[in-house]
């Protein structure tokens, strides 16, 4: 719409005196110096000032009810536009006419300040909120207040008397700080004076100024009293024993409602990327929106200083869909000695009154850079708290390993004075055995139980040797041996075993391994352990696989068998020491050769895998050199001669 009508009087009809259809301006604003207004009483300016919960709708409702008010500017009738700076245009607020019966300003101000946002006359509020109007096409008294952000008046001709329409027009505008908000219109239909009522428009004009200012020191006041709140409530939180993510969510939280934002999110900084911590606002588009601004979080991260976008539809890095859906974002990187931890985000910032601006400003990004440094920190805090918890925890698993070893150890020293001991009766057992068993006649019924003695002490003194084996164990002695050839030999040792058993052995040894430093004795030991295990714990008739390959820089040996495990078993308990065996008997083939292995660089590891139900892979280490050995290289033109350094004088 480009006019604003006056009301008209009922029955009568408006003819205007220009092409808008307004009656011209003939009076311009009195000199403001022509008479000094009569001082009010302190009451209506106490209404109006003096309530530190009023709202700008409120201020807005009161300043009507005095321009209507006789005491007042006495207009019979009012119309509020809004300035909205988003789309640089007046709106249509509210319509406020004189009340029937007249009562006192200040019961009036205050019943008008209880009144709902739609005011007395909801229905002529609603019509006139269908109008929006550039500033320069404000006609007559309107464009001269809103021009000169001051008032203005004019009176109708004679003329326009005669046609019923009202007397007089004045117009105001209402400022904050030196920006003009809105702006009221106005009509008497009854003459008066000019002067008086020019005066009455100034003071009307200097009270809405007031009153918009102190309304805007209590909202910079009760907002600074937020962000105070919201950092004193995560610093007490970084001490509180909430976990990390509970924090940052409280974070995001606590910015979206200090800064009065519609929504936002957290990023935290990870190996593979940015990773959504935390999002706030609305169920059906906080998530996604989250995931949309990733992307610009990123490259607020890597500049390393805040990021604000006041038209979101201008940014390239979003979609048109994800920019038709915000208005405005700010976005600080979480930095933390340098490092960036993250990023966090506000979108859409609400405001309560058209006339506010929903870009963020110069006390909302200081605090949520306060903010951000104090995520930052917890972060950070949290990061290493949580290093020096896993460290502790490391520090007592080797307490506990210390413990362990020390008592195995003890343990070892013991079993070894034991077997020591055991060995001659051992020995003295077995010899006296066999030589009764030799003296029996093949009918001899104590025969058998001989020969049970004699498997049985046979057994014992094994037992006793690979005690002392483990407990006595010596320095390798290394040679340049061939891996396979001793696999060979170990073999060839098992093979009646194997065969008595009726096992099948599925062999794979890869032809062209490279010769290794080991003692070969100890190697083929480790072998015959490893197939002693492996026997005993297979089936008749089943399998045992042998296999040995080169991976990198090591050679690999898998020893695999597909006998019964019970699924309560731990592999891990293979390897200790004097462990109870399948048997029932004390067990440390198993842990010797895990000894030689670490003794030679390698290691021993056991695991399940398809239809073998237990392998053991054990590594040995390549030697530096075995590079030189290749054929094809020829070491003497790998350095010059040194005779070329000292030449013959």
């Amino acid at each position: 719409m480009s006019a604003i009508p006056p009301e008209p009087r009922p029955g009568s009809s408006t003819r205007g005196g220009g092409d808008d259809g307004h009656a011209p301006a003939r009076a311009l604003t009195a000199p403001r110096t022509t008479r000094r207004p009569p001082a009010l009483p302190a009451d209506p300016i106490l209404a109006l000032l003096g309530r530190p919960t009023q709202d700008i709708a409120s201020i807005e409702r009161m300043l009507l009810a005095w321009a209507v008010h006789p005491d007042g500017v006495g207009f019979d009738r009012a119309r509020l536009l809004v300035w909205i700076p988003s789309r640089e245009q007046l709106s249509g607020r509210l319509w406020w006419e004189r009340e029937g019966g007249v009562s006192d300003l200040v019961a009036s101000m205050q019943r008008a300040q209880r009144l709902a946002s739609d005011g007395p006359m909801p229905s002529r509020t609603r019509e006139l909120r269908l109008v929006t109007l550039a500033p320069e096409r404000l006609p007559g008294v309107a464009g001269e207040a809103w021009r000169s952000t001051g008032v203005a008046t004019s009176a109708a001709s004679s003329e326009d008397v005669a046609t019923g329409a009202p007397m007089a027009q004045g117009a105001v505008t209402f400022v904050r700080g030196s920006q003009p908000i809105a702006i009221v219109v106005g009509e008497w239909d009854a003459p008066g004076d000019a002067a008086a009522r020019t005066a009455a428009l100034e003071r009307l004009h200097a009270l809405a100024a007031a009153a918009f200012d102190a309304q805007g020191v209590r909202d910079e006041l009760a907002r600074g009293a937020r962000h105070a709140a919201a950092l004193a409530e995560l610093a007490r939180a970084g001490t509180s024993p909430l976990n990390l993510a509970e924090i940052l969510d409280l974070g995001t939280r606590l910015a979206v409602q200090a800064t009065g934002a519609r929504g936002g999110a957290l990023w935290a900084a990870g190996a593979s990327g940015l990773d959504l911590q935390a999002t706030h606002g609305p169920l059906g588009t906080r998530e996604r929106l989250g995931r949309a601004l990733e992307s610009l979080a990123a490259a607020t991260i890597e500049r390393g200083r805040p990021m604000v976008v006041d038209r979101v539809v201008d940014e390239p890095s979003l979609s048109p869909d994800v920019a038709a859906q915000l208005q405005s974002i700010a976005i600080l990187p979480l930095l933390a000695y340098g490092r960036g931890a993250g990023a966090i985000a506000v979108y859409d910032r609400v405001t309560c009154h058209p006339s506010e601006s929903a870009a963020f400003d110069r006390a909302d990004l200081e605090f949520l850079a306060t903010l951000a440094d104090v995520l930052a920190l917890t972060e950070d805090q949290a990061r290493r708290c949580e290093g020096l918890r896993l460290a502790e925890q490391h520090q007592q698993s080797l307490q506990q390993q210390l413990a362990r070893s020390e008592r195995l150890a003890a343990l070892g020293e013991m079993a070894a004075r034991v077997a020591h001991e055991v060995r001659n009766p051992l020995a003295s057992i077995g010899a006296f055995a066999r030589r009764v068993h030799r003296e029996l006649g093949p009918e001899d019924p104590g025969r058998e139980y001989l020969e049970i003695v004699v498997r049985e002490a046979e057994r014992l003194e094994r037992m006793v040797g690979e005690q002392l084996q483990y407990a006595t164990l010596e320095r390798p002695r290394l040679k340049v041996e061939s891996l396979n050839g001793v696999v060979q030999e170990a073999l060839q040792a098992a093979g009646e075993r194997l065969v008595r058993r009726r096992v099948r052995l599925l062999k794979k040894l890869t032809p062209d391994l490279p010769p290794l430093l080991l003692d070969a004795e100890r190697i083929r030991r480790v072998m015959s352990n490893i197939l002693d295990h492996a026997l005993e714990s297979v089936s008749p008739g089943g399998r045992v696989r042998v296999e040995s390959r080169r991976s990198g820089s090591f050679v690999v040996l898998e020893v695999a068998h597909d006998g019964p495990r019970d699924p309560g078993d731990l592999m891990e308990q293979l390897f200790v020491p004097f462990a109870l065996s399948r048997q029932g008997g004390a067990g440390v083939g198993l842990a010797v050769a895990q000894q030689i292995l670490k003794q030679h660089g390698g290691e021993m590891r056991v695991r399940s895998a398809g239809e073998w139900s237990t392998v053991f892979a054990f590594t040995l280490p390549i030697p530096d050199n075995q590079d030189r050995r290749r054929p094809g290289i020829d070491r003497r033109h790998s350095r010059a001669d040194r005779r070329d350094r000292f030449p013959a004088g």
